[in-house]
């Protein structure tokens, strides 16, 4: 079985109870690169989108807006879906220089495969961290030495090392950040749950306690599906992860029934360089034991992040008459909703609900917002990707509001466009003015608590929410 998986895919993003936006996701699907480039080589900086350089990331937007004739707007918005023409399009930024001949044939591109690239990120303490990822982990990572091997254990070496790569690459992006409102630097950071499809091989990697869950049915004659939790959330209180967080030095106390991270940090009042004498203030700080950014977690003495960015990675082989359903979920969704629940809710909507109908991810993000709101809670930032499965040569199911099929098997040319039968999101991301005019830093975040003279205010600042 080594042709691609045909899937519908549908997403949904709401800010919830909270006054800010921090969830983002991102959604891309390429080409495969070349032989020639899955053997090892260093992939080409100007490729994709979200690269480094603005400078970089010009050509492919124009051959994006060319393609669609809409600009879908993955800088600004919390959700993006990017479509790419062409992985091999530029090796530079001057589109008036010559191409060789030996340069065509090294980075034409294969054009009846597709790779798939799937991921929430739940920021906290500012949304600076979330967008940060969104815009370079995948570049990162499809850079990486034996990302494009066919070996999974080098593929999923390469996907650690770009969640890596991509954390230290925050470091010089610190200084521009907003400063916590003691002045101190930011303290934002990110879950971070990624998917990688080629072909019928699935990679998951992830840090936090965003999720992802596969619904299995393993006979026809089953009614309930089954849920596969292919992640584990990074909880402090986890054996294998207060071990890690001791021997850095870092300690876990918990603080509202919540076991957090604690941040050793200087007290407000002091001035000069940090000595024994010097009063140091603990306290409980982060939900989760891994993430991107997080860079108050620093240990100076050891060299490594308290709050690690090392992603567990896993792979698996879908197979369509077993796998019926992928969901990708901030904590937002999993929190109100237990995988099982959540997988067979998507089963049987796909059942009762007629064609143009609510799509799976809306459904279960909206139920998720119900069940905040019927237990008094405030809700959080909610999240969901739904990938439904379709085995191959069988009756599709009746397309939903704002879903799209994708056939891994065949090129970027035979995507359906918005608005025909196979790919019913008509609507564009769209970003309210009022993103400009938040001001930063006062709704507290449930994953994290920052003390001021004995008060826990926020260190925080969000996105407003978008429509499909």
């Amino acid at each position: 079985m080594d042709e691609g998986i045909i899937f519908r895919m549908s997403a949904y993003s709401e800010q919830g109870g909270r006054k800010y936006m921090e969830d983002v996701v991102d959604i891309r699907i390429e080409y495969e690169p070349t032989q020639s480039l899955s053997s090892g080589e260093d992939y080409p900086k100007s490729q994709g989108h979200g690269g480094q350089g603005k400078a970089e990331s010009e050509p492919t937007k124009q051959t994006e807006n060319e393609t669609h004739d809409q600009n879908v707007a993955a800088e600004s918005a919390p959700v993006s879906a990017v479509w790419v023409e062409s992985l091999s399009n530029e090796d530079s930024g001057n589109n008036s220089a010559p191409v060789s001949e030996e340069k065509v044939a090294v980075q034409a591109v294969d054009t009846r495969r597709s790779v798939a690239f799937f991921a929430v990120f739940d920021g906290h303490g500012g949304r600076e961290a979330a967008h940060f990822a969104r815009e370079n982990l995948w570049e990162l990572l499809k850079r990486q030495r034996g990302f494009w091997s066919k070996d999974h254990s080098e593929v999923c070496a390469a996907l650690k090392k770009g969640f890596i790569a991509c954390h230290h690459a925050m470091w010089k992006e610190l200084p521009e950040w907003p400063k916590t409102v003691t002045g101190l630097p930011s303290t934002s950071g990110t879950t971070a749950s990624v998917i990688v499809i080629r072909g019928v091989h699935m990679y998951v990697a992830h840090v936090g306690d965003s999720a992802v869950v596969v619904g299995v049915q393993e006979n026809d004659s089953d009614i309930k599906l089954q849920a596969l939790e292919i992640t584990q959330d990074h909880k402090p209180e986890l054996p294998k992860e207060k071990q890690r967080i001791e021997r850095l030095g870092g300690s876990v106390m918990k603080k509202s029934g919540v076991n957090r991270v604690v941040w050793k940090r200087p007290r407000l009042t002091h001035n000069g360089p940090v000595r024994r004498s010097t009063v140091i203030d603990q306290i409980p700080f982060l939900a989760v034991a891994r993430s991107l950014g997080d860079l108050w977690s620093y240990d100076f003495y050891s060299g490594e992040f308290v709050v690690s960015p090392e992603p567990d990675t896993t792979v698996m082989t879908l197979d369509p008459k077993r796998h019926r359903y992928i969901i990708l979920g901030s904590d937002g969704l999993w929190n109100m909703m237990p995988p099982s629940n959540a997988v067979n809710m998507c089963s049987s909507h796909d059942k009762m609900v007629g064609p143009k109908g609510m799509s799976c991810a809306c459904r279960l993000g909206c139920t998720a917002l119900l069940f905040w709101k019927e237990r008094m809670l405030r809700a959080d930032n909610t999240t969901v990707i739904v990938l439904a499965l379709q085995v191959r040569g069988d009756p599709p199911i009746p397309m939903h509001q704002d879903e799209i099929v994708v056939d891994m098997s065949t090129g970027m040319d035979h995507l359906p466009f918005p608005g025909t039968t196979y790919n019913t999101m008509c609507r564009v991301p769209q970003v309210s003015a009022r993103a400009s005019l938040h001001p930063p830093y006062e709704e507290p975040d449930d994953d994290m608590f920052f003390e001021e003279d004995g008060i826990y205010g926020e260190d925080h600042e969000g996105w407003p929410c978008l429509e499909w």
